[in-house]
């Protein structure tokens, strides 16, 4: 069962990837959305899974790090015997058998570091997110301005509980409560495209910012294709659908030498990297790990994807 911090386009990845490895590594599975957007929305799913013995295997995306009834719930599956995976935003150590995702700090320094290329004067930032708690909210966000540096200061940070209307509002707040503002950030990736939409709206503001997000949401392709985003640091949710089903399988089944494979000298975590996706090969972005839309929608093209 993988449990899911919301209901976000970029879930259809993971899902995409968690089926393709469970046709390769003979396992069934089933992805549960958290609906309700909240903490209390994945508590009840981890309840319910408490509930059903075929279960074997459980991965979550947590949605608060230190929220104890996800924690609690997540200690409850393991003494119940399931083996228990974080994705996407880790959680208490002693909850899980092990992590695989982005290592969000790194991700979060290398989007600081765009910013800090596309705008070398710097600039007042503004960040948008769902749950400002979570894990991987907080490391993205800290890693940022870690790697952007002190001409990047934080103005606020806007939270949405993963409603899109309320995410639109958002930015449409920051727009005229911060006439100064140099950079929109994109913490989730359902925000890339509203910031797109709202702040394209006033061409000689668009002409003044920058935009830098995370992930590839499907409406967010066109948006960095028309130069809408700046860059976008893009996870690889479909490796953490994959791997986690090979992963759990090899732990629920004791394959200790596919367990030593894909966790080595014991370590914990399984870090899927980033890639930066930019408009066009001309940005100044560069590096091994850049793209341009075009070369994104080929890859998507080729595992049967949208968005990612």
């Amino acid at each position: 069962m993988f449990i899911t911090n919301g209901t976000s386009d970029w879930w259809n990845a993971v899902e995409k990837g968690m089926n393709d490895g469970a046709a390769e590594f003979g396992a069934q599975v089933e992805m549960r959305r958290n609906k309700d957007g909240d903490p209390n929305g994945q508590i009840k799913l981890l309840e319910d899974v408490l509930s059903l013995p075929d279960i074997q295997g459980v991965a979550v995306s947590v949605m608060e790090k230190d929220s104890p009834g996800i924690a609690d719930k997540m200690r409850e599956l393991q003494k119940a015997g399931k083996v228990v995976l974080a994705i996407d935003s880790d959680g208490q150590k002693d909850a899980r058998r092990a992590y695989i995702g982005t290592n969000n700090r790194s991700a979060g320094e290398v989007a600081g570091q765009v910013a800090k290329t596309l705008r070398p004067q710097g600039g007042k930032t503004v960040a948008f997110v769902g749950t400002a708690a979570a894990a991987n909210a907080i490391e993205r966000r800290e890693g940022f301005f870690a790697g952007a540096g002190a001409s990047f200061p934080q103005a606020e940070i806007f939270e949405d509980g993963t409603d899109s209307s309320r995410a639109q509002i958002n930015v449409q707040t920051a727009i005229s409560k911060y006439p100064d503002i140099g950079v929109f950030l994109g913490l989730w990736s359902y925000n890339a495209h509203l910031i797109a939409q709202e702040v394209n709206k006033f061409p000689e503001l668009r002409q003044k910012v920058t935009i830098v997000t995370f992930d590839l949401d499907e409406l967010a392709v066109q948006d960095v294709a028309g130069g809408g985003i700046d860059a976008t640091v893009c996870q690889n949710p479909y490796e953490m659908g994959y791997r986690a089903v090979r992963l759990l399988k090899a732990v629920i089944e004791k394959d200790q030498k596919t367990i030593d494979a894909m966790l080595p000298g014991g370590t914990d975590t399984i870090d899927t990297g980033v890639r930066v996706v930019v408009p066009k090969k001309d940005s100044p972005v560069k590096g091994s790990n850049v793209i341009d839309i075009e070369e994104m929608k080929s890859w998507l093209a080729s595992k049967g994807l949208k968005s990612t």
